[in-house]
């Protein structure tokens, strides 16, 4: 199995302005793309800002859209994967709000997309939450999961993914202060409980009274930074993902997947019934 080259972007926004938004990733992109990435992975919401409210509604796109088109686009052109955080509009009948992520592989076609699960504060007034956790296959043939910021803060959404699977699992976030140790030790946390990498792409700057911190960076089963980028600078995190390893950890130094004790623990109706 090939090693996988994944980078996370770490980016300002401009609060409301999509097309100055998707020129600063078009502009990292290029940038990252010198690097020879397999994947790249820019933030959450990085195509609206974060502290939209009610302007959310304004800016929401079905997909395929305007900026999913552009983000496709940019697979297509840089040759990378591609994940990032827009806000969604699903069909005229429902008319529904998501804050999502979308996936495209280097040829520009589409994935899948992922829906937010965990809701923080006031987003429940705006978003409608997803409802599920899933996995996707690059065309390396690696299978990565993809959660949003606060879904990161629950054990549950990590182990969901690497029970289907996932090698990796990345998450596009707009994490703000004063979250940074609480991060930084979920980070680790997932990665050595699932025994996977965990990838963090995280905002900087300010949207009104929100500080995001940044510290984007890919987190080895051993709870390694493998790459990581300065708290308040634009720019990436790439790191070399060696999936061989993971079958040697889960086997023998960290085989917590294979001893669990399902029987133990509560489960929902729905996992009983699985």
């Amino acid at each position: 199995m090939k090693n996988l080259r994944v980078a996370v972007a770490q980016m300002d926004c401009i609060l409301g302005d999509k097309d100055k938004n998707l020129e600063t990733i078009e502009r990292l992109a290029r940038t990252v793309a010198r690097r020879s990435p397999d994947l790249v992975c820019f933030p959450e919401l990085a195509t609206t800002g974060y502290s939209l409210n009610e302007r959310w509604d304004d800016l929401a796109e079905r997909i395929p859209g305007k900026s999913s088109d552009f983000l496709s686009d940019i697979a297509r052109k840089f040759d990378f994967a591609l994940v990032c955080g827009i806000v969604e509009r699903d069909s005229e009948k429902h008319n529904r709000i998501y804050d999502s992520a979308v996936i495209y592989d280097r040829n520009g076609m589409l994935i899948g997309s992922y829906r937010k699960v965990h809701l923080w504060a006031e987003e429940r007034k705006y978003f409608t939450p997803g409802n599920s956790f899933t996995v996707f296959k690059t065309d390396k043939f690696h299978t990565i999961g993809v959660g949003i910021c606060y879904d990161l803060e629950f054990p549950e959404s990590s182990r969901s993914m690497a029970l289907q699977g996932a090698q990796l699992v990345l998450f596009p976030s707009a994490e703000m202060k004063p979250m940074e140790n609480h991060i930084e030790t979920y980070l680790k946390s997932r990665s050595a409980e699932n025994c996977i990498f965990t990838a963090f792409s995280n905002r900087i700057g300010k949207d009104g009274k929100t500080v995001f911190f940044g510290q984007s960076q890919i987190v080895s089963p051993s709870c390694k930074a493998l790459a990581k980028v300065a708290k308040n600078a634009e720019g990436f995190a790439v790191a070399d993902l060696d999936f061989s390893l993971l079958e040697k950890e889960r086997c023998s130094t960290l085989p917590y997947l294979s001893q669990r004790v399902p029987s133990a623990y509560y489960l929902s109706q729905s996992e009983e019934n699985e």
